[in-house]
């Protein structure tokens, strides 16, 4: 199982996020999400963990714990769920909601207007 864990302090390593799972399991990878052009760290990272039971201590415990004065948000990712940015396709919008157009802007619902048209 993957857990989405954000709000992390910048100078936090892989080796630092793992270290804070493996007190609740077995952790098999853990991966700070980096800038792709400065590898900089974003402040989210990605931890799975196989055993379901460890999943659920490690979230029950972590979740909102006070890192450097801000609250860990942390979170079990279901399949296909989307974070920072996944998802997303070049050049138009945010995948599967069609209120976005490619260029930015939000058509809104398409609901009905007065007159009988649909919004677009």
């Amino acid at each position: 199982m993957q857990i989405y864990v954000s709000n992390l302090p910048l100078a936090i390593t892989d080796e630092d996020l793992k270290s804070m799972f493996e007190k609740f399991g077995t952790v098999v990878a853990a991966t700070i999400g980096r800038d792709k052009k400065t590898g900089a760290s974003e402040g989210y990272g990605i931890v799975e963990m196989p055993v379901k039971s460890e999943v659920r201590a490690a979230v029950d415990a972590l979740r909102e714990k006070d890192m450097e004065g801000k609250p860990l948000r942390v979170r079990v990712l279901k399949p296909g769920d989307a974070f920072h940015g996944a998802g997303r396709s070049k050049g138009d919008g945010l995948k599967g909601n069609r209120g976005f157009r490619g260029d930015g802007s939000y058509r809104g619902s398409g609901a009905i207007r007065r007159g009988g048209q649909r919004g677009g």
